[in-house]
């Protein structure tokens, strides 16, 4: 059976699910990722460690480019870049604590290999598929946002937190586009900006084998967990002035901020919330909703723009999430604390019923597999 290498990055687990699925279903599958994801699953191999020098580090990256190129099979580029960083035309955070000299360095290293990874690709077509699956900021624009979102800046705002713009980031879905047999997005939204024939997947997430509804406390105080990974993207200054409002008027509600905790001590975190709120500005949800969902709680998150229609009608008509922004999240909340034990039940069995249908890894598995089958298969290279 052919080998599928995941790499270079992941976020909220997607490939390293992915590819213990895909070994399950016989092939040599491997996850390996730049540096260690505090929220994800782990990676079979990771390039950055705490104690390893960057010299090293780039001698473990030219070793994993080799590596893509050397055996055949499937490259699955994640997070929607090249094993090489891209860089656009705005200062990203990790420059900041170099000089303009030392940054000119970087660029032109990274330039160098990228350009050279890029090339290598094409040559090595008859025995390697490439595949790309993009998730969120990776190549989300402005004019993904709801119009709102557009007119009052905070679309502008989200692009430019990490140093790029719609213009970089569109120079890098244009070189990885060419390069790529198979485009995925994770996020609906993404596809108004992908080239055309792209595909929308679901999340994989292994929380789907476990899910079960956890008994119903009756606590003194209603408890909303919130797990902001970028404050701004997740809309958390919405979410802690409604909450900070509902306890001035005298409800029994506190908020549990989730941050800077590994994935295990999180999940504990939501085993004691009554209420999670994923986002309320980008238009879908992310994995830590499917990992609520999967212990029997509601789960707010805005779910609204044109890359709905991308998305099955029958998914949307089966989902749990409970529909909000920042104008209507007030009544969600009180609309929830007033469930009672079997309208939660309800909601719950609800929700697990769509993480069963919609996220299971091993049909997730199973279908990129084909795929990736489907590929190979056409340019007469063996799938056995």
């Amino acid at each position: 059976m052919f080998s599928v290498l995941h790499c270079p990055e992941q976020v909220g687990g997607n490939p390293a699910v992915l590819s213990k699925f895909e070994k399950e279903l016989g092939l040599s599958s491997i996850c390996i990722s730049e540096k260690f994801n505090l929220y994800a699953a782990d990676s079979d191999q990771v390039l950055q460690t705490k104690n390893r020098p960057t010299w090293l580090t780039e001698l473990y990256r030219i070793r994993l480019i080799l590596k893509a190129f050397t055996q055949p099979g499937v490259v699955h580029l994640n997070n929607g870049r090249f094993i090489t960083p891209f860089f656009g035309n705005g200062l990203h955070p990790r420059e900041v604590s170099y000089s303009n000299y030392v940054r000119k360095l970087i660029r032109l290293y990274a330039l160098i290999m990228l350009n050279t990874e890029k090339a290598l690709y094409p040559r090595r077509r008859n025995q390697k598929a490439v595949f790309v699956t993009f998730q969120g900021s990776d190549a989300r624009e402005t004019k993904c946002f709801i119009e709102k979102y557009q007119r009052n800046g905070l679309a502008q705002t989200v692009i430019g937190r990490s140093g790029q713009s719609n213009h970089s980031i569109r120079q890098k879905k244009i070189l990885l586009s060419e390069t790529a047999d198979k485009i995925y997005s994770l996020n609906p939204d993404l596809l108004e900006v992908l080239p055309q024939g792209a595909e929308f997947l679901p999340y994989a997430t292994e929380s789907t084998l476990g899910a079960k509804v956890l008994p119903f406390i009756d606590r003194e105080e209603f408890v909303v967990g919130h797990a902001p990974t970028h404050r701004i993207v997740k809309g958390t200054t919405d979410v802690i002035n409604v909450v900070e409002k509902l306890r001035s008027k005298g409800h029994k509600i506190r908020l549990e901020l989730i941050e800077g905790l590994s994935r295990n001590e999180a999940q504990k975190k939501f085993e004691g919330i009554d209420l999670f709120i994923d986002q309320l500005v980008i238009g879908w949800y992310g994995v830590v909703s499917l990992e609520v969902l999967a212990l029997g709680k509601p789960v707010i998150c805005f779910l609204d723009g044109k890359g709905m229609r991308f998305v099955p009608k029958a998914m949307l008509d089966e989902s749990p999430m409970i529909n909000a922004d920042s104008n209507t999240l007030k009544n969600e909340i009180l609309r929830i604390m007033k469930m009672n034990h079997m309208q939660r039940s309800r909601l719950a069995e609800q929700g697990i019923s769509y993480l069963k249908k919609w996220h299971d890894p091993k049909q997730i598995s199973q279908r990129v597999v084909n795929d990736y089958k489907s590929v190979l298969a056409g340019r007469h290279i063996s799938c056995v």
